[in-house]
């Protein structure tokens, strides 16, 4: 049995949002720590992983470390109907349903099927090892991906010792967007040399997390999996990985 109650209704609103356009289905963990979500598209193409800490709770109550399957769109298009001055309640019963209260001059329920979602399939990204790290002002990397998405569907992601590039080509026009490493909105950058190339409908989706935090934290590698990470400190962690595309010879 497990039962939660959160008053900061935009933190899981925020991030269910931004998840949800990306992977339909999900599994939460629910321990002693807090409430997590390992969930990855049916492509593997992205995985996220996200934690809200036990404390940003106003009561958590856990018999027992389980794990709750769930439509993660269906999920959001619930809490999207939670006002600001809503508390929700988070809550199993035994039974095969997850349940969604929302209490403020009304109480409205809701209850979602709990489904048998297997874990097996699902990549560990704990061992990735990057050969470049920056974190950013998220809306310096926003306004990137906007820009290459005038061009393209895809972007190449470049880094050496002075900074980055982001760089899309489309048939007539092409566009490059350079992040020099000491600029503006770039608050730590570790360089070296690193190219991969990535979807921009998978990242553009990605930096939807900017509600979540002014910052994000990215790391590449050479043709390798990129990491972004949307923290907000001592609440939640808001983590995606997303796999290179091949670049064509």
């Amino acid at each position: 049995m497990f039962k939660a109650e959160l008053e900061d209704v935009s933190l899981l609103k925020d991030s269910m949002k931004t998840i949800s356009d990306l992977i339909s289905e999900g599994i939460f963990q629910l321990n002693e720590d807090g409430v997590k979500l390992v969930a990855a598209d049916p492509a593997m193409v992205a995985l996220v992983d996200f934690k809200i800490e036990k404390d940003v709770f106003e009561s958590y109550d856990l018999d027992e470390e389980t794990n709750v399957g769930l439509n993660l769109e269906n999920l959001y298009s619930i809490l999207r109907r939670a006002n600001s001055d809503d508390k929700i309640i988070l809550e199993t019963r035994g039974d095969s349903k997850f349940y969604i209260t929302m209490e403020s001059s009304s109480v409205r329920e809701f209850s979602l099927p709990i489904l048998n979602l297997s874990e097996d399939d699902m990549p560990s990204t704990d061992d990735l090892e990057y050969a470049v790290t920056a974190e950013l002002e998220t809306k310096v990397l926003e306004s990137a991906v906007k820009d290459a998405l005038v061009v393209g569907d895809s972007v190449v992601i470049e880094s050496d010792n002075a900074g980055l590039r982001v760089k899309a080509e489309g048939d007539q026009s092409n566009v490059e967007f350079e992040i020099d490493g000491d600029a503006e909105g770039v608050l730590e950058f570790s360089g070296g040399n690193a190219r991969s190339m990535f979807s921009l409908d998978y990242l553009n989706d990605m930096t939807g997390a900017k509600k979540l935090s002014d910052t994000v934290k990215l790391s590449i590698g050479d043709d390798f999996p990129m990491r972004l990470e949307f923290e907000v400190p001592d609440e939640a962690l808001l983590s995606f990985v997303l796999a290179p595309r091949i670049e064509e010879e």
